[in-house]
């Protein structure tokens, strides 16, 4: 009995040994295919919330990210009473239209009918847009009403109408230019003043000289009249706080982030590498709109969740040692709080000029089919990005890090000793389960150290000792001019 003891004791001892030098896998998740960045006819979208839900659950796909435009108003007035001049361009948007309310009801009501697709509702803010030029010049140019970010994950109505956007004074502020707005509404005094007040004439009429009492009626009510069209212009007389008359550089977006931030939900800074430029003549004047691509201001924002990586045109700043491995490279020296994801962003509005739903997907691994574990993989980076012609797409097998402990997949930190030995696993399929031509480049810390060609079913592994300094590696993986699969980094640091 006493030696059944001991080998009893030597079988628990063997399975703790074991359990150290057998690194433990990566949990099994399971694939969602989403389309991010979607709009509806509920704002500037050509398709109805249900059809759009159709179209995606025919095209394959198992989830959908709304971005309806939260607000969409420009103005313009002139100083120094630009409430009393202002002119205003608007269209459908969430906080313009129906209100938070109905938009989350309406996506509800459409998540009933197609209880198999989940739709996660969110909105693409414009944070601030300002003007230069003028219209004595004849030439005015609209700045920034391209730059926005998309909030998700936010689902009480009125904290979403709270959002720091450019045009929603949910909170009151009043300026300078508040006291300038309130003087023409001034105007009601003297105008009520001299419709009251009788003035004293002398009318002669031959040799007599009548006196007569009136009313000063025309002047009265031009100032009453442009008094009340000052009060109800300018009401409550509040101000943005980043007013669109200035340039206020990266606060506006900043602010916004960390208000989501505070708020529990993902901010995503939208279409980073594309421009939008236009102009037309309205009148004599020629109104221009310019929206420069903006990649440099995603290294100097922070605490926001994700960026446009893959879109369906090319993309440069994933290239190795670009902006993406200089923002990752400061996460891993501990400049940076938290690093940022990269998605794929499809901004589908309809079916008009060829347009579809899907050839761009952000594939989420997740443990259990919900929106709220959708949020929470965009959250922790467990996604990888697709750019895909209609009929095959790049499916992603494995990538992880393995050490004799422990493994770690995108998003995740592998905590091991220096000199320990690690081992990246690579694997890369195709949907249609064929052989299709591959190029597969691994990076670390923002440098290609493994370039792979093969086909598909690929896979491949590099292997090296932790040296302490901290890692980062993603994966990327192209198949011809299309195909496109990208992963989000997996960290390797010391306990």
């Amino acid at each position: 009995m006493r030696h059944d003891g001991l080998r009893a004791w030597a079988g628990v001892i063997g399975v703790a040994v074991l359990a150290l030098v057998i690194p433990t896998p990566a949990p099994a998740r399971e694939q969602v295919a989403a389309v991010l960045h979607v709009h509806s006819d509920l704002t500037t979208g050509d398709l109805p919330l249900d059809e759009v839900a159709r179209i995606a659950e025919s095209s394959g796909l198992s989830a959908i990210f709304l971005a309806e435009n939260y607000l969409l108003r420009v103005e313009y007035g002139l100083p120094p009473f630009r409430a009393l001049t202002r002119v205003t361009k608007e269209e459908t948007s969430v906080l313009g239209g129906a209100g938070t309310t109905q938009f989350l009801e309406r996506v509800a009501a459409t998540r009933r009918n197609y209880p198999r697709m989940l739709i996660v509702p969110g909105v693409e803010v414009m944070p601030h847009y300002f003007w230069t030029g003028s219209p004595a010049s004849l030439s005015m140019t609209l700045h920034n009403v391209q730059k926005n970010l998309l909030v998700f994950g936010i689902s009480d109505p009125k904290k979403l109408s709270s959002l720091a956007a450019t045009g929603n004074r949910y909170e009151s502020r009043y300026s300078w230019q508040s006291l300038a707005d309130v003087t023409p509404a001034l105007l009601v005094i003297p105008g009520l003043v001299l419709l009251r007040r009788k003035r004293r004439e002398h009318r002669r009429f031959g040799r007599t000289i009548v006196v007569v009492w009136r009313r000063r009626w025309g002047l009265g009510l031009v100032l009453l009249a442009v008094g009340l069209f000052a009060v109800v212009r300018g009401w409550p007389f509040t101000v943005d706080r980043y007013p669109p008359w200035q340039d206020a550089g990266l606060e506006p977006y900043q602010t916004l982030i960390d208000q989501v931030d505070r708020l529990g939900g993902a901010s995503m800074w939208s279409f980073p590498e594309t421009a939008d430029v236009g102009q037309r003549n309205v009148g004599p004047v020629q109104v221009s709109w310019l929206t420069e691509p903006y990649p440099d201001d995603l290294l100097r924002t922070f605490r926001y969740t994700a960026f446009g990586a893959v879109y369906e045109q090319p993309t440069r700043f994933t290239e190795p040692g670009l902006g993406w491995d200089r923002m990752l490279g400061q996460y891993v020296r501990g400049e940076r709080s938290r690093p940022a994801w990269g998605v794929a962003e499809s901004g589908f509005h309809g079916l008009a000029r060829g347009k579809r739903l899907g050839p761009v997907r952000t594939v989420f691994l997740v443990d259990e089919r919900s929106e709220a574990a959708l949020l929470d993989a965009l959250k922790r980076g467990r996604l990888y990005a697709v750019r895909r012609p209609p009929e095959v797409a790049l499916v992603l097998s494995d990538f992880s890090i393995a050490a004799a402990t422990a493994t770690a997949a995108s998003g995740e930190t592998l905590r091991v000793p220096e000199s320990t030995r690690v081992a990246v696993s690579v694997g890369v399929t195709s949907s249609d389960g064929g052989s299709h031509p591959l190029r597969v480049t691994l990076v670390r810390n923002g440098a290609a150290v493994e370039t792979w060609a093969g086909q598909t079913p690929f896979t491949a592994v590099h292997e090296e000792t932790f040296d302490g300094t901290p890692l980062f590696f993603r994966m990327e993986a192209r198949s011809g001019a299309v195909h496109q699969l990208l992963t989000n980094p997996v960290f390797v640091r010391k306990p």
